[in-house]
Order: structure tokens, then sequence, then C-alpha cells
């Protein structure tokens, strides 16, 4: 046999071997293991020169679906940041103070410190009890004024608030000073707001502005001969704006009533009878609005064209989300204009534990930080990195999603260090299991078994021994 032939079963052997090689690494490593690490499946890391960039999610929808999510918040708009001079309006739970001139003695005034009942209601003893609230302040004096024309010619009426209940805000949660304070001005924004409650810690993410927003539509639609308060047109308005709120198929919607407003006659919501005055040809298309603890109609007028239900009592709920750390920087743009009757809600910085098992290098609970995001991988580098038999595709991560109910989601945590997918934000509670493989055990043998040692040392050929020691003796005499 030639060289020529020698060399081919040289390159054949080689390349079998490589072969083997191969596809003993592939076997052992399985299908979750890189071939950038395939002896170790519990590496992980991305390792490339391109930069990417992927989100992080807070909320994992595949097993937190929206039923979780009892509020939808809303984000900062630009009429947030608008200043609204409006004249204010009466409600239950200010004070007044009535001066009434000519009632009782020519030329001398009466004063009456006054306070509205939770009816809307005001008692002068010498003109009884008068409706106020939702007025403003002329149209108070001015419906004083209308009664007390009974008993004085050309009455004189001075109206003075000297209590606002709802040009206030409320402030609660995580501030040194929660409690109730008074809005000097229309333009009073949040950073002046929050200074006066004591300041909110700068570690939270967000917080919340819950706020009533009032519909101003009339309730109110015209009937078959046109007759209404408002006209059709606004009627029809306010139902389809209730509808938006509603669905088409009704529901609940986020509308109630507010404060000082007279009782609403209840409706039955299985049969939806018109109301026994009403003809059924003359009920319209409408929306149920809940007013007053009850589910009503609003759409249609009575007799005089007075609404059912009036505009000014209902209102829905809208909450805002306004980023901690844009507004305490100085951002304008999240420095929001506090309207009355806002709530401002500061949540207090997320606590408890997390507890991280399986093949994890520690194993254990660990404590959610002051300061987060607290994700999947920072969790894993604070317990050491998985195990050496960790395989960092069979992560599974246990989260509660009720009161006693929770589910279980298996992750990537090699795509998620890799980038291609993106880390979730943990929570109170939350379980994560590392699991492994049938294969993971003796590759981990196999990796311990090869040893790399490094030292220093040297080699002394035997022909120059001489030189070295010296010649060698002859006989054990001449030692």
């Amino acid at each position: 046999m030639g060289p020529t032939a020698n060399l081919s079963t040289r390159n054949a052997r080689q390349t079998s071997l490589l072969a083997l090689a191969a596809g003993l690494a592939s076997v052992l490593g399985g299908c979750t293991a890189d071939l950038d690490h395939y002896l170790d499946p519990s590496e992980v890391g991305r390792y490339e020169a391109t930069p990417t960039s992927v989100p992080i999610l807070d909320r994992i929808t595949a097993i937190e679906g929206p039923a979780d999510q009892f509020v939808e918040v809303d984000e900062v708009r630009a009429d947030d940041l608008r200043a609204e001079a409006s004249e204010y309006r009466l409600s239950a739970g200010d004070a007044l103070e009535v001066r009434i001139y000519d009632i009782i003695q020519p030329g001398v005034p009466e004063i009456y410190p006054l306070l509205i009942d939770t009816r809307g209601m005001i008692m002068i003893p010498q003109l009884g009890e008068i409706a106020l609230a939702g007025q403003t302040v002329e149209q108070a004096r001015q419906s004083i004024a209308n009664i007390a024309s009974g008993l004085v010619r050309d009455p004189l009426v001075q109206v003075t608030v000297t209590q606002s209940r709802k040009q206030t805000f409320t402030i609660l949660g995580a501030v040194a000073g929660p409690g109730t304070y008074f809005i000097p001005s229309a333009d009073y924004r949040l950073l002046e707001a929050i200074t006066v409650a004591g300041g909110v810690p700068e570690t939270i993410p967000s917080l919340y502005i819950i706020r009533q927003i009032p519909l101003t539509a009339q309730p109110t639609s015209s009937g078959p001969t046109g007759a209404g308060q408002g006209g059709g047109e606004q009627g029809e308005g306010f139902i389809d704006l209730l509808d938006n709120l509603t669905g088409d198929g009704g529901g609940s919607p986020a509308v109630f009533s507010a404060e000082g407003q007279p009782e609403q006659p209840a409706v039955d919501l299985v049969e939806g009878d018109a109301p026994a005055d009403s003809q059924a040809g003359d009920q319209p298309a409408s929306a149920w609005i809940f007013v007053n603890g009850q589910w009503v109609r609003a759409a249609r007028a009575d007799s005089t064209g007075t609404a059912a239900v009036q505009p000014d009592a209902l209102v829905t709920q809208r909450v805002i989300r306004v980023p901690v750390r844009q507004l305490l920087s100085g951002d304008a743009r999240a420095n929001i204009v506090v309207r009355p009757g806002d709530v401002l809600r500061v949540p207090p910085p997320e606590q408890g534990f997390v507890y991280i098992g399986g093949n994890i290098t520690r194993p254990g609970s660990y404590n959610l930080p002051v300061t987060g995001p607290y994700t999947l991988r920072r969790a894993i580098i604070s317990a050491a990195d998985l195990a050496p038999t960790g395989i960092p595709e069979r992560c599974d991560l246990t989260r509660m999603v009720g009161d006693n109910r929770q589910a279980t989601i298996m992750l990537n945590y090699r795509a998620i260090v890799e980038g291609t997918q993106p880390d979730v934000v943990l929570k109170p509670n939350d379980i994560i299991e590392i699991g492994t493989t049938f294969w993971a055990y003796p590759l981990a043998v196999m990796r311990n078994g090869f040893r790399a040692t490094y030292g220093f040392g040297f080699l002394l050929d035997r022909n120059f021994g001489n030189d070295v020691f010296g010649a060698p003796p002859t006989n054990f005499t001449d030692r």
C-alpha cells in the first residue's frame, strides 16, 4: 500500500471520529442544549456583538387574564395638563353664610350660618327648605331670593361659601400626611399636592389619580312628537355615550350617582318593562345607569319634559397613572392639574418573597427589593445561577391569580438571557422551579471527569546527565 492510500485511510478515520464525536454530543446534549455549550447546558449567555432590546413584562396574559385587572388605568393626556377655571357648584357638605335683609326687621340683615345636608337642602326658618345642590352661588342666591319675595318685596340676599367640600382633593397611601386638602386655584398641580402631604417615596414606579368625570349631556330623548328637554339630538347623543360605556348588550357601566340627588325608582332588570306611567311605544333604545344604588334607564323625559335622571348626578370614573420618576425629575408632562374631587393614591413599595427551587445553586426564598423591577433573570442571578444539572429551557413560574388559585407557565430562561424573549417581572409569592433532563447528570459527570491542570517543570535529557550530575560510579566501592 502506497503513501497516498495511507493518507486517505488516515483522513477517513479522522472524519469518522469527528462525526462520531459530534453525534455523541448531540445525543448527550439533547434538543435543549445549544451548540455553543453542548457539554454544559446550564450555561447561558448571549455573547454577541450586535446589541438587542426587548421589553420587560409586568403581566403574563396567558395566566393573568383581563379579569385579574380589577381597574383599567389610563395614561396622562394633554387635557390633564390644562387648567380649567369654572364656576363652583354647591354640593352636600358645603358650609354657607346667607344674609337676607329686611326679612325680620327693616334695614337689618339676618345672618344664617348653614350647612347643605346630604339631600342637597338648606333650612331657613322663615322660608323653609330650599334645594341648592348643583347650583352656582348666583343661582343659589336667586333661588333664596325667589322664595323670600313672598315675604319681602325685592329682597336683598347674599350667599357666601365659607367651606367648599367639593373644592378639595384626598391623598392616601404611602405619604406622611394622608387626608383631604383644599385646592386653592384652578392651576393647582400634582407636585404641589404631594408636597403638602409630605412627599412620596421615590422608589415607587407610579401613583394613581382616581377622578370623577361628570356626564353633562341631558339623559333625555325626544318622543314620537319631538317633546323632551334638550331636544332629540342631545338625548340621542347621551344614549350613544352610555352605549359606549355599557356596550351593545348593556352590562354594568362605571356610572353612578353623585350625592344630593333625589332617589330614583327601581327598575326590574330581568323583565325590562317600561315604568307604569309610560307607553311601550314611547320607550326608545336606552342603556342602564346605576343611580342612587339602583339600575335605571336614562333615556326618556317625563310628561313635563323633565329628565328622569338629573345630568349633574351622573359621573364616570377614570384612573390616571402618573410615573413618579418623571414627575419628581421635573417633567412637565407628568405634573398634571389636580381637580376637585380627585383621590390621589400612592401605593407603597411592593413587599414579599419569591421562592426559587429545583436545580439552582442556592435555592430558597428571596425578598423583593425596594427598587425594582425584580425580574426572573435578576432572581436567578441572586440565587448564584443554575446548578450544573439545571436546564434553562425548563423554568416553571407559578403565580397566584386569585385568592385561592395559582397558575403555572413554563418559560425559556435561555431565550430570555439571549434577548429573544422578554424578561418577566416577579410578584410576591411567585415560585420558580428549574428542571433538568435525563442526560444532564451524565454530562455533569463527564465534565467533572476531565480536569485541566497547569504548573511549571523541566525536562532533562539522559544524554546530558553526566554534565549535570557527574559520571556515574563504576562499582559500589567507589561510592
